[in-house]
């Protein structure tokens, strides 16, 4: 059963840049897990099965916010990233909902978002369905699927 957790935290590596997002250490327990993900802030946690975690992570920067939600599994590291933003918007990650199916939160304004992660990867398209602002590496397979409300 999903359920947020509170025993991770991050541990930052590389600064961010003009050009680059922060990276940092997965830390479990606060220890090192040998796992580096984009960002620096971790806003929440959710543990999907037994050493599987959905990350929502930031970089805290106010003005022109950025989400990151990973993927990862303990022992096997990173297995999905996808990105939440808009060009000159700022956005603030709040609201957080954790269901037995799905997850909800809002940022970006007044949306609301929904996640649901599959057990294991399946078959997609590339650059279709996702909803506007969420950008995703090019791939035909993803375990996270996102959609937007208001």
């Amino acid at each position: 059963m999903m359920q947020q957790i509170f025993n991770i935290s991050l541990a930052e590596t590389t600064p961010a840049s003009e050009t680059t997002q922060a990276r940092s250490e997965v830390l479990l327990d606060q220890l090192p897990s040998g796992i580096v993900i984009p960002g620096s802030v971790l806003e929440a946690a959710v543990e999907i099965s037994a050493g599987r975690y959905v990350l929502f992570v930031t970089d805290g920067n106010l003005y022109e916010e950025s989400l990151t939600i990973v993927l990862c599994h303990r022992d096997a590291g990173v297995e999905e990233i996808i990105h939440i933003e808009n060009i000159y918007t700022s956005g603030m990650f709040e609201d957080l909902a954790v269901h037995s199916d799905h997850i909800e939160f809002h940022f970006l304004g007044e949306s609301r978002w929904s996640l649901s992660v599959a057990d294991s990867p399946k078959f997609t398209l590339p650059f279709f369905g996702d909803p506007k602002g969420v950008k995703r590496s090019a791939g035909f397979k993803k375990q996270l699927y996102v959609t937007s409300y208001e």
